[in-house]
């Protein structure tokens, strides 16, 4: 019974065409998800598909194995691979690079509410399109956003005026050096 499931879903064009949204190899997505099902032990295997959730156990253990970074099938394929950035291109701003990068980490740290609500707000462009999506109030949307672009803010030039202290601190440091001061202690 399992490996006929199994089968079935391995053939099924919803599946396949989900799984070519999500992922570059699909086809490998799929056969992964097969094998996921297969070595499911019995009892497990008994739940799943009696209780009537085998489908969505399926699709989000797709989604689980093509979009988590942390997944051994996106680590095999290289789904999440940053140092793929072509650094010889002519437009490329390697001081952006690092803003961009800092800010993704910052963003991370944010609440997770306020996290999600602004990556909509960044998606969807207003607070009323966010507040339809979710129906949530569109004044308790732009008070999330207005919060975490104001934590991001705060924490952004917090990190930059950190690494400018320090600059100025070696800089300090390095002219007293050369002017024959030492920092040792005279014993």
């Amino acid at each position: 019974m399992k490996d006929k499931a199994v089968i079935d879903l391995i053939g099924d064009n919803e599946l396949w065409e989900l799984a070519q949204k999500i992922c570059s190899v699909p086809d490998d997505l799929i056969q992964e998800v097969a094998l996921v099902l297969m070595e499911l032990p019995e009892e497990k295997w008994q739940q799943i598909n009696d209780g009537g959730y085998l489908r969505f156990y399926v699709v989000r253990t797709m989604l689980n194995m093509a979009t988590s970074p942390r997944s051994s099938f996106s680590k095999l394929y290289n789904l999440y691979n940053y140092e793929q950035i072509d650094y010889d291109r002519e437009d490329y701003d390697e001081e952006k690079e690092a803003d961009l990068q800092l800010l993704e980490t910052l963003m991370e740290e944010l609440h997770w509410y306020d996290r999600k609500i602004l990556e909509m707000w960044l998606e969807e462009g207003s607070y009323r399109k966010v507040a339809a999506k979710v129906d949530i109030p569109f004044k308790s949307i732009g008070n999330s956003v207005k919060r975490a672009l104001e934590t991001l803010k705060k924490n952004y030039y917090g990190i930059h005026l950190e690494r400018l202290v320090r600059g100025n601190a070696s800089i300090r440091l390095g002219r007293r050096d050369r002017a024959g001061h030492s920092n040792k202690e005279v014993g």
